[in-house]
């Protein structure tokens, strides 16, 4: 598949700052080493078994989720916290409670 030649355009770097764009990009992103958790260790709330679950730091840093147990199939809600450190607060609950 070919992209048009605008296309491209778009996204070469034309040498010119935005500082808008940028102080936004900074709230959003705030500098660090670049560090966050992918993955945690959790226990199910239905069979109690451990199980690792992925962890996706690029969709915010408060995220609310259903999960089903790879074990039992059940499903969780999954709450994750990314803190200014890049780690990660991952709780559970049953989602019948």
């Amino acid at each position: 598949m070919r992209f048009p030649d605008d296309l491209y355009r778009a996204f070469e770097d034309d040498g010119r700052d935005d500082p808008e764009l940028e102080a936004g990009l900074d709230d959003d992103f705030p500098l660090g080493d670049g560090t966050a958790e992918m993955e945690a260790t959790v226990r199910c709330p239905y069979c109690g078994e451990a199980v690792e679950i992925a962890l996706d730091p690029g969709s915010g840093s408060v995220q609310d989720y259903v999960e089903d147990c790879a074990v039992c199939c059940q499903p969780w809600r999954v709450s994750v916290v990314y803190y200014q450190d890049g780690s990660a607060g991952v709780s559970l609950t049953a989602l019948d409670d």
